[in-house]
């Protein structure tokens, strides 16, 4: 996943949420259980757990166990547990509640024999692929699922953990190009992070590993026909999934290629050439492509059976990467499926669905301990429960030790009872800010002429003479880039820098206040905009650059010393701007906005300015003298004036985007 730079959200809710027994809720019962090899009794990870047919299901953690929350219309319906390489176990469910189920799983003979096949490995890549329609649901489905992420520090501990529902709904296998959505039901965490950083790192795009992950509906590179050309593959020693022969093949760079981005293990059903899952990792090519210095990105992904087709059961995704800031982190993620629907299908609203960019640590769903009781999870393994019941105790001894220091009461808190610490002043600040670019049009008035002006101020040894032809204005073009900070809900103040392009150059500047209000609630946000500001903005011509005699030139009260001048002549105008407009959310971040400015001017001048045009960029200096005046000759289509033959209209249109750092 991608890591962004000053993510925040709340610490600490309670270590307890991850301890919680899960008891009999509601109408649901609970099933416990442990899966363990039937020759060494070690624990199996991974192993397939699923009840009628794989409608509802889980894993198992590192430890082997599982837990699954059955409904009673389920009661009746049979337990099946299945693995690569082992024979698959089936029984009846056990009356509930009740002790933890031991399973035991014996190893299939035929992941100790040799596969036989005609033809090329790449042949059978191919021929799965070709399948993909036949095997893979040919409408949409949408998974429950259970998420969890937790960021690791450099000696393997979780900074924190989070876990999630997630409702993931699943174009059909035939559309590769659509995602589809994740919705986030139900979140909790645990953030064990030190308060008070004023820079964290955070992952975005966490549960969206249910869609990235699933390397069949995207096709992924190592199963794409347009880079066969760029894999090698090959045979290894078959397996067996729930009796059947699987073929295993290992996938990697052809020699001279550098165009390969994984490497890894593909598991190929023989009977059906399904795709039943795939180990892999990045190439140095493919993590130069996903840059953010990410050093390692590993991923598994696991296929389950359901009414004749497979489905998307489990992805485990892991990602190092040496951030700009602090030591390298690793990202760990695990997505679970955890009951399929190919009926009741809803497909989650704009307001309702996550985005890729969200970082799921911020994720303001709100928790209900309630919820969770009924819920299939994946159980943390020992390690992870232990390292989150360590670091909570130390946390809890620096607390005790900070006020027997301080003098104050050392009794400990419970963990529901601390408080949340609150964002650093430079972390509330930037959830304030945004910022904006967008073009438009300045209109002007006026007709084609020619300018000429002389300028010899007295007493100097300079002396400009300059010309230049002016067409007949059209609306100039105009570039702005806007900071706004957020004084409440609806209210920003807003800061804005413009520019004019085109026939005419310009600058300018706008301060002032912006109002926007959503009118669409339920839906992609539409909002209705409205601001007023003040806009100081010239529109010049330049009439040539001249060369200067005098070091010691000054004009208005300013020392032009370069050796290089440029003249312009400008019109400078003062005015209020009230605006109106609509502005449409793309993403939580990005807005597109389309605003109409009425310019009210309150005060209009025509102007000659020069500015140095040598020397050091931020120490050049620039001064003008308002027209008209005694040592300025302008002539407008060789006639003596005193004003400009352009003039600033009314309306000012725009469009642009708005980003917001932390939506």
């Amino acid at each position: 996943m991608r890591w962004l730079k000053f993510g925040f959200w709340m610490r600490f809710i309670g270590l307890l949420v991850w301890l919680l027994p899960l008891g009999l809720r509601a109408q649901n019962a609970v099933l416990r259980g442990r899966v363990l090899d039937a020759e060494t009794h070690q624990p199996i990870p991974n192993a397939q757990v699923g009840v009628a047919d794989n409608r509802l299901g889980t894993s198992t953690n590192d430890d082997g166990r599982f837990v699954l929350s059955i409904p009673p219309a389920y009661a009746r319906e049979r337990l099946t547990v299945a693995l690569l390489g082992y024979r698959s176990h089936t029984q009846p469910l056990p009356p509930l509640p009740g002790p933890e189920l031991r399973i035991e799983l014996r190893i299939s003979p035929a992941a100790l024999g040799e596969v036989q096949v005609t033809g090329s490995v790449e042949g059978i890549v191919r021929e799965a692929v070709a399948r993909i329609p036949r095997n893979y649901p040919a409408r949409a489905t949408q998974l429950t699922g259970f998420y969890r992420e937790s960021d690791n520090d450099s000696i393997g501990r979780p900074r924190y953990l989070v876990e999630g529902l997630l409702t993931v709904f699943k174009p059909d296998y035939r559309q590769p190009a659509d995602d589809g959505d994740v919705q986030i039901r139900q979140a909790r965490k645990v953030d064990l992070r030190p308060a008070g950083q004023a820079v964290r790192i955070d992952w975005a795009g966490g549960p969206f590993i249910a869609q990235f992950g699933d390397f069949v509906h995207r096709r992924a590179q190592f199963i794409n026909p347009k880079h066969f050309r760029d894999y090698a593959y090959r045979l290894a020693p078959g397996s067996s999934y729930a009796g059947r022969p699987v073929y295993v093949v290992d996938f990697g760079p052809r020699n001279g290629s550098r165009r390969a981005d994984c490497e890894g293990r593909l598991y190929i059903d023989q009977s059906s050439y399904a795709f039943l899952g795939a180990e892999w990792h990045f190439t140095a090519t493919g993590l130069r492509r996903a840059g953010h210095d990410i050093s390692t990105r590993r991923l598994r992904v696991a296929y389950q059976p359901y009414a004749g087709r497979w489905h998307l059961k489990t992805v485990w995704w892991q990602t190092r990467a040496k951030l700009p800031i602090g030591p390298p982190l690793s990202y760990f993620g695990e997505f679970l499926a955890t009951a399929i629907d190919t009926a009741n299908l809803v497909r989650p609203g704009y307001v309702d669905r996550a985005q890729e960019h969200d970082v799921f640590l911020r994720t303001t769903v709100a928790y209900d301990s309630a919820f969770w009781a009924g819920q299939t999870t994946l159980l943390p393994s020992v390690a992870v429960r232990q390292a989150l019941l360590d670091q909570r105790r130390q946390q809890r001894a620096d607390s005790l030790f900070r006020r027997s220091r301080t003098g104050a009461d050392s009794s400990a808190a419970s963990p529901a009872s601390q408080p949340v610490p609150k964002e650093s002043g430079l972390l509330r600040f930037l959830s304030r800010l945004s910022y904006g670019v967008a073009v438009g049009a300045w209109p002007l008035a006026g007709t084609g002429s020619e300018l000429a002006v002389d300028f010899a101020p007295a007493g100097s040894g300079f002396a400009l003479r300059g010309a230049a032809g002016v067409k007949a204005p059209k609306p100039a073009l105009f570039t702005s880039f806007a900071y706004q900070f957020a004084l409440s809900k609806s209210v920003e103040l807003r800061v804005a820098s413009t520019r004019v392009h085109g026939q005419f150059e310009g600058e300018g500047w706008q301060l002032g206040l912006s109002y926007q209000r959503n009118l669409r609630p339920r839906h992609r946000p539409l909002y209705g905009r409205a601001g007023l500001a003040y806009a100081p903005q010239s529109v010049a011509r330049p009439v040539g650059t001249f060369d200067n005699p005098d070091a010691a030139l000054r004009v208005a009260g300013t020392n032009l010393g370069a050796d290089r001048l440029s003249a312009r002549l400008q019109t400078f105008t003062q005015a209020v701007l009230p605006t109106l407009g609509l502005g449409l959310e793309l993403t939580h971040q990005f807005e597109l906005v389309a605003d109409a400015g009425y310019l009210l001017p309150l005060r209009t001048r025509a102007q000659l300015q020069l500015a140095e045009e040598s020397g050091f960029f931020l120490t050049r200096s620039s001064a003008t003298r308002n027209l008209p005046d005694a040592d300025v000759v302008l002539r407008v289509n060789g006639q003596p004036a005193t004003s400009l033959p352009w003039q600033p209209q009314h309306w000012v249109l725009s469009v642009g985007l708005h980003y917001r750092l932390r939506p």
